[in-house]
């Protein structure tokens, strides 16, 4: 590579692996440039002086006039120093990496196994000793230094503390404030260290006139069924998950209280979810871990995958695998592996590489990761592939059959099916033939099935001896001496048949009563049932005689004297004698658990008796009926309760409205407003 100007003009000879910088960018800075020889880079100019050896291992421009680089200081180490664009070393070759921020830099060193980051001037003086988690830079000469217990104080550009280290995190500045998080609340603090808002705001932002607005976590208000406020809560959510425990998510971090509304678990993690009565899965900065209902560490927060099951847990860290863990959060394997998965209810199929074992409970490996694969089990054995050959062997890991050719299944412990192109033969563990078949087979616990191509199954012993034949064949009625295809449930003394294409009705000893003249039938309900006639559905007695004329689309059975009916897209209600109780005009209608019907009509939601008279009409987006009758309804985006007869019980102005059962009150959520917080 070589550099042209702008005339056209060779400026620097194609004489260099690479022009411009490590990273893959390219610029001129003055008239310096990176270059690449002997696949190590140095600095070069425009007049084609070389100002620095092709040294370097990494050659990064970081602004300014300066350039971290990074070379071997000794056989087995590298490390990183800046240079400026003289190539005059500003910062000596004893850092593991450096990050150059206008006159300051952020230099870290790994320490044992974990990074210590610190600030030094570009004089090399140390500002902020390596004794850090992180620094970064918020701009205007601040930095945000979080310590190893992941809080964060605002330091100087000298390297003075101007906070104490009580914040989550830090915004950058901008028009002199920077927005602070603490306990998934924001605040607002200026370059000088001063709270100008303490953390209690859900969200907070900062306008270009520099006026600061800010917004409260929601207001919660505890009702009775009677609109008495019991009492209120601020947060953003609550969550019961019993009578005496509620999850309470405040801004963006998620806690436990308890009936008091006193703190459990402290509002401090990313999501909190039951598992069992005393344990929650909690994360936090993308870990999983385990926490009691009293706030104590069950299973450290140290893991990416986090999986409850009945005897503990099954985690998984990127860096090494998956594990065992028992219900405290002690590891029971011995190793990481690459999966586990459930093989039946006492072991797990584990892989370690491209090797296939088997854990017991306890994460003890009872058949060692050295097979291909893992196949059937039973009791006592296992089937399994070995160096691509196929065998059996006992929970030992003796040899029961040694490695062959032929794939395997395990019937039980005395018995095994050997399959081979064409046939397949069941054998003893002795190896003798009892049985052979080219058929499909089904094993269960005392006999087995040999599917045949004609419907036939036969039903064998492990001896190979036949039990029963059993012929999937057309039921025979003899009362009609016909076949009948297919029958549905007998419902108040008569069972629906189907005969070439058509539906009727028979008696319990089969004779038929209805004939097969109708193109769909549904069961007897109080007398009637509903049959389709030439596209349409109406409804018979028990003397095949038309009740209700077929005039509708679709029909529902009858149940309480009312069946629901659809015509032209709408649904309406009749009763037995076909007179409309409801008119076909809606959208939809349904049946509640309470007996009453839900309404639907112009896309909005109402409720009718059981008797099908209108309790509601049709006016509101969302509708909830409660078991006492009571209705949480929503309009307009808010919420309220009404009666059964439509009276207001809780007005609609909350954003959110839930019934908790266990304690019979009303949790009734308000949004918070954007304000202007008032700054000096």
């Amino acid at each position: 590579m070589g550099i042209k100007d702008d005339r056209g003009q060779v400026v620097i000879p194609p004489a260099f692996e690479a022009l411009g910088w490590s990273d893959g960018s390219f610029s001129v800075i003055g008239e310096t440039t990176g270059y690449r020889a002997q696949n190590h880079w140095g600095l070069i100019n425009l007049k084609k002086q070389f100002i620095t050896p092709a040294e370097f291992e990494e050659l990064v421009y970081q602004g300014g006039e300066f350039v971290v680089a990074r070379k071997k200081v000794s056989p087995v180490a590298i490390k990183s120093g800046c240079i400026n664009l003289r190539g005059e070393i500003q910062l000596p070759f004893v850092y593991d990496g450096i990050k150059v921020n206008g006159l300051r830099a952020i230099v870290f060193n790994l320490m044992g196994s974990r990074f210590s980051v610190g600030l030094t001037n570009l004089k090399n003086e140390v500002l902020i000793p390596l004794m850090y988690k992180d620094i970064y830079s918020l701009g205007t000469l601040r930095y945000a230094v979080e310590n190893r217990e992941g809080k964060i104080a605002l330091f100087s550009e000298n390297g003075s503390a101007i906070s104490d280290f009580t914040i989550d995190s830090l915004s950058a500045f901008y028009k002199g404030y920077s927005i602070i998080h603490e306990h998934g609340l924001q605040g607002l603090i200026d370059r000088e260290g001063v709270i100008k808002a303490p953390a209690r705001y859900q969200s907070i932002k900062i306008e270009e006139d520099g006026r600061v607005l800010g917004k409260l976590p929601g207001e919660w208000t505890y009702l009775d069924n009677q609109n008495r406020v019991l009492t209120t809560l601020v947060a953003d959510d609550l969550i019961p998950v019993s009578k005496k425990r509620t999850i309470i998510k405040s801004g963006n971090r998620f806690g436990l209280i308890d009936e008091l509304h006193q703190p459990l678990i402290a509002t401090e993690w990313d999501s909190l979810s039951e598992l069992t009565h005393d344990l929650f899965l909690a994360r936090k900065d993308d870990r999983w871990g385990v926490i009691t209902a009293t706030g104590k560490l069950q299973v450290p927060v140290i893991y990416d995958t986090l999986q409850f099951y009945e005897q503990g847990f099954r985690a998984f860290l990127k860096a090494d695998g998956w594990l065992l863990l028992d219900k405290n959060g002690t590891v029971k394997t011995a190793r990481a592996y690459r999966s586990i998965h459930q093989f039946d209810s006492s072991t797990w199929k584990v892989r370690n590489g491209s090797y296939w074992g088997l854990l017991n409970q306890d994460g003890n490996e009872v058949v060692h990761c050295v097979f291909d694969s893992i196949g059937d089990r039973t009791n006592q054995l296992v089937a399994v592939k070995f160096k691509g050959l196929y065998g059996i062997i006992d929970l030992h890991e003796n040899w029961i059959l040694a490695p062959q050719p032929y794939p395997i299944r395990l019937a039980n412990d005395t018995r095994y099916l050997l399959i081979q192109k064409g046939n397949s033969f069941l054998k003893s563990i002795e190896g003798k033939v009892i049985y052979f078949t080219s058929y499909p087979v089904e094993f269960k616990e005392k006999y087995w099935i040999e599917h045949l191509p004609n419907g036939i199954q036969n039903k064998l012993s492990y001896d190979g001896v036949k039990i029963t034949i059993e012929e999937k064949q057309p039921i025979k009625i003899s009362a009609t001496k016909v076949n009948i295809p297919s029958l549905f449930q007998m419902n108040e003394g008569l069972q629906g048949i189907r005969r070439n294409g058509k539906y009727g009705f028979v008696d319990g000893k089969g004779k038929l009563r209805i004939a097969n003249r109708y193109d769909s039938i549904g069961a007897f309900q109080n007398g009637l049932a509903p049959v389709k006639l030439i596209g349409m559905w109406g409804f018979i007695n028990t003397d095949d005689k038309i009740v209700i004329q077929p005039n509708y689309e679709s029909v529902s059975t009858f149940s309480n004297g009312l069946a629901l009916v659809k015509r032209n897209a709408k649904m309406g209600l009749i009763d037995q004698r076909g007179q409309v109780v409801l008119p076909l005009r809606y959208e939809h209608i349904g049946r509640l658990s309470t007996g009453k019907f839900l309404l639907k009509a112009n896309r909005l939601l109402g409720v009718a008796h059981e008797n099908g008279k209108i309790e509601i009409e049709p006016r509101f987006d969302e509708l909830k009926v409660l078991a006492n009758g009571q209705l949480l309804v929503k309009q307009a985006n808010k919420w309220g309760m009404i009666s059964s007869s439509g009276l207001d019980i809780i007005p609609m102005q909350y954003d959110k409205l839930q019934f908790d059962p266990s304690k019979n009150q009303f949790l009734a959520f308000r949004k918070s407003e954007w304000k202007e917080i008032e700054v000096k």
